[in-house]
């Protein structure tokens, strides 16, 4: 049967080269070659022989011993030198019976010798024979080197101890990872030398500790290598024991872990660590100062300080995202440069810092620490070219005096830094028993807050809102409040702060929003049909992604027309992320509602931006009025009520208490007031009575 012409492993031609200065044995060797489907190559001699060799790449040589200029021996041994990886089978054709030409054919590195004369068929089975056994072989050379190379992506190696001789077999990538030279009568010592003294008595041990019935070996250790690093390396292992019980072999894998360990150090590093700053976090924090607690010395005197930046919304509000956090890693870069190395800072979250100084020498020290602290990273920052000032409010607590553990320390701490920010912020402020009171109390009201809805103790207030000119009611401006039933009426300065913090303001500017509608339908019915209703829209209310599908909701169950509901966000509110609330005014204009600018003149708005946003109305901020005494004053007012004529704005004029405000407003072209004079906030019955007043 005629052999394939094309190799198994390659599915290219099977070519054969022949060497043969004989023209006949040539040309009848090439035929039968032909007809077993081979292709042939034919050289004359050696040289011609070796060149076809490393021009063609052939599958199988057959060549005669005696070829002129190099003989077949010699032809043979250029050819094995030449190869890299793969032995390809050489067949030297040799005398009848001449066992010193075999000898010699295998010497030079024949696979197989032909002796003459030549039986054809014999050949064609031994050619058959040779080309599997090669395919074979360059299989299991591509699956050694696959391995090895698998071996090495992986930093794993294979070792072999025999402890009769105390010889080491192993591979390459293991003598690697033991950082010594592969050599052949290692003995384990030699093979250990490189692990650190600390672990080499570990593995040794382990090894001692294998037994006939327990022959797993498992340990890792690490080894210093002559880069002056440590590698981490674990071991696996079998144990053979002869008859006698004694440990006479060990079979095992090693691999390199570093990559691991490293990764496992960086997973500790960053659960402990603030990604924004670098330093420690909350829970670290909490961690180093319970344990810091338990070796307090009483001869000394720590400190736990929390800080923060005051009015820090505002501020990042104005500096945007990326400035705002650069404005936090500058802080944090100051905490360490202003702090002892013995220190402990962490960045708790947001704007919220705290130290924990340790062991001053006496309270005298600790003060220059604080006032050190505090008055360094109050220093003015320099960023894009533009000098920011900021303060902060700072409270302490003493360790020892004040608590014991880092829940009370840290809580009072707390306490002290709120108590800094209500008298004002950038100042700090010593823990004092006293404060507990008022902590307390705060607690207590955000307790009740959670409770005030469901219980119906918020209510919405209406102001009005009057024509400049004909001192007719045009619209109410709905304003919260909570009626608590033990501290009586509470104002929003009070609440709005906690429920801005706790995330109740969502439910409860919803609320709010509800029965505004609600309440401006109900005047409508009673004649009173262009009636706008006013609603202030808090920071997260308006960071709600399904604000406008809620307000959207809420007019469709209302026969109340959205041109009749205005909704009010602050300048600094509208600032904050300007191309961002842009779009979310879009979103709100396409319900059909009016959008207003509340305490326009406080922000960082600019021209620029104001004429981008969606908004039909500007709400001169009170401080303006109550400024107008003074010609600056005054000049700032006639400055606002241009630009908003030039962009086509109304304006409502907020604080309008006095005749003379009355005068200058309406001289000026101002369109609606909203102040005192025309009436304080109340509840709907009484601004229902105030409406009714009105009507003819």
């Amino acid at each position: 049967m005629p052999l394939s012409k094309s190799s198994p492993q390659t599915q290219q031609p099977t070519t054969i080269l022949i060497a043969e200065s004989d023209e006949n044995s040539r040309a009848t060797l090439k035929n039968i070659l032909l007809k077993n489907d081979f292709l042939v190559l034919e050289a004359k001699n050696g040289k011609e022989a070796l060149k076809l060799f490393i021009q063609q790449s052939p599958s199988l040589v057959i060549m005669d011993a005696f070829l002129p200029e190099m003989d077949g021996y010699a032809t043979t041994e250029a050819m094995r030198r030449h190869e890299k990886i793969t032995v390809l089978p050489i067949f030297i054709i040799t005398e009848k019976d001449n066992r010193q030409s075999a000898e010699r054919a295998y010497q030079s590195g024949a696979t197989d010798f032909i002796a003459k004369p030549i039986n054809w068929i014999w050949l064609m089975r031994r050619i058959e024979y040779a080309l599997k056994a090669s395919h074979i072989e360059d299989r299991l050379r591509i699956s050694q080197s696959q391995l090895a190379y698998a071996q090495r992506l992986a930093r794993l190696g294979y070792w072999e101890w025999d402890a009769h001789s105390d010889r080491i077999i192993a591979s390459e990538s293991a003598f690697e990872l033991f950082d010594v030279p592969n050599q052949e009568a290692l003995t384990l010592n030699q093979f250990f030398r490189n692990i650190i003294p600390k672990d080499l008595p570990l593995v040794l041990g382990a090894i001692e500790d294998t037994t006939p019935e327990h022959p797993t070996l498992q340990i890792s250790f690490r080894v210093f290598n002559h880069n002056n690093q440590l590698t981490y390396i674990d071991c696996l292992g079998e144990v053979t024991f002869d008859a006698q019980g004694k440990l006479s072999k060990i079979t095992g894998s090693v691999q390199d872990i570093s990559r691991l360990h490293r990764a496992e150090d960086l997973i500790d590093y960053q659960s402990t660590h603030d990604k924004l700053t670098d330093l420690a976090n909350r829970f670290y924090f909490n961690q180093h100062l319970t344990a810091f607690t338990k070796q307090i010395d009483p001869n000394k005197t720590s400190a736990t300080i929390i800080l923060d930046i005051d009015r820090f919304k505002k501020v990042n509000d104005h500096l945007g995202q990326e400035n705002g956090d650069a404005l936090l890693r500058t802080v944090a870069n100051r905490l360490k440069a202003v702090t002892r190395e013995s220190d402990f800072i962490a960045r708790l979250g947001s704007d919220e810092f705290a130290i924990l100084i340790k062991n001053a020498e006496s309270t005298q020290e600790l003060n220059l620490s604080l006032s050190r602290i505090f008055y360094d990273v109050s220093k003015v920052i320099m960023m894009q070219d533009q000098e920011i000032f900021i303060t902060f409010s700072m409270g302490v607590s003493i360790l020892g005096q004040d608590g014991n553990s880092a829940s009370e320390l840290i809580a009072h701490a707390n306490i002290a830094r709120n108590e800094a920010k209500r008298a004002g912020g950038n100042q700090f402020m010593f823990y004092q028993t006293s404060m507990n009171a008022e902590s307390k109390a705060q607690v207590l009201l955000e307790n009740d807050l959670r409770k005030a809805l469901s219980q119906h103790e918020i209510e919405v207030f209406f102001q009005p809102q009057v024509d400049a000119q004909t001192l007719i009611p045009t619209g109410a401006e709905a304003l919260v409040r909570w009626r608590h039933p033990v501290h009586g009426m509470i104002l929003p300065y009070k609440f709005i702060p906690i429920a801005e913090s706790n995330g109740l303001i969502i439910e409860i500017g919803q609320y709010v929003l509800e029965q505004a509608i609600k309440q401006t339908e109900k005047w409508h019915e009673m004649g009173f049909s262009d009636l706008v209703i006013g609603v202030n829209l808090s920071s997260r209310q308006f960071s709600n992604p399904t604000l406008s599908e809620d307000i959207g909701t809420l007019l469709l169950d209302s026969t109340l027309d959205a041109k009749y509901l205005d909704l009010e966000i602050t300048e600094s509110l509208a600032m904050s992320r300007a191309d961002k609330n842009i779009r979310i005014l879009n979103n709100l204009k396409k319900l059909g509602v009016s959008i207003s600018i509340d305490d326009f003149g406080t922000g960082y708005s600019s021209l620029a931006y104001l004429h981008s946003f969606p908004i039909d109305t500007i709400k001169i901020d009170r401080s303006f009025i109550l400024n107008m005494e003074t010609q600056e004053g005054q000049a700032i007012v006639k400055t606002i009520l241009a630009m908003a004529k030039s962009l086509k704005l109304r304006v409502v004029a907020e604080g309008i208490e006095k005749q003379f405000h009355v005068d200058f407003f309406q001289k000026n072209r101002c369109q609606i007031f909203q102040g005192f004079k025309f009436g304080k906030p109340m509840p709907a019955d009484a601004f229902t009575n105030y409406l009714m007043g009105f009507k003819s």
